[in-house]
This record gives structure tokens, sequence and C-alpha cells, in this order.
């Protein structure tokens, strides 16, 4: 004895899924709001020196020819040698990176939402 399930509307979702064309403001919406986790865990997690300057992160969303990136980076020159340490500081190495491993979920999950929201 064979058993079948049928499907229907299928055929509805995949034409949608190939007609689905994402705007540019869409995009960089999307990928501003992911970004923007990734930018606040860092300010929040970043060690905070005499001027503070470390923590203040500069976010940026630019279009390239292949794909829409978001960066999020520190405006203090020092900061990579907070995050790779000297010879003779290490307190704080790799801040950077644990900071954008424990957003990216969030992250992630923020971008789909501004995108699923946007395509209605």
């Amino acid at each position: 004895m064979s058993s079948t399930i049928e499907l229907e509307g299928y055929e509805e979702f995949e034409e949608y899924v190939k007609n689905m064309a994402l705007d540019t403001v869409i995009k960089r919406q999307a990928v501003r709001s992911g970004i923007k986790v990734i930018g606040e865990g860092l300010e929040n997690d970043t060690p905070v020196g005499p001027t503070g300057e470390l923590a203040e992160i500069k976010i940026s969303v630019k279009e390239n020819a292949l794909a829409t990136e978001g960066t999020a980076k520190s405006k203090a020159f020092y900061d990579i040698f907070q995050e790779y340490g000297t010879s003779e500081q290490k307190a704080h190495v790799g801040y950077f990176e644990r900071s954008v491993e424990e957003n990216t979920e969030e992250a992630i999950s923020k971008v789909a939402q501004t995108i699923f929201r946007k395509m209605g």
C-alpha cells in the first residue's frame, strides 16, 4: 500500500520566491538593522579607557558590485592593540571578535525580520 502527499499552492509559492526581488533600499535597511545590533553589542562590550573613544563605534552600509555590506569599526586608531594585544597588554585580547560572535544570531534575525516586514 502506497501513500501520497499532495501539496497545493506550492506553484504559487515557488513563483513568489522566483519573482521576489529586493529593492536596494530594502537591502540597505536590512543590513543597517543587523549591523546596528552588532554595533550596540560592541559598544557595550568594549573596554572603557580614560577617553571613552574606543567605545565609539562607526557603522556604515555600502553597496558593492556583488553585495550590500555593513561594517562596524572603532573610531580609535589603537583598537587593534586592544583586540590583538601587545607584549605588555593582553587583558582584552579578542573582545571585538567575541562581541561579534555573541550578537551574530540576533543580527541575522533582525535582518530577516526587516526583509519580511518590507516584502509584505
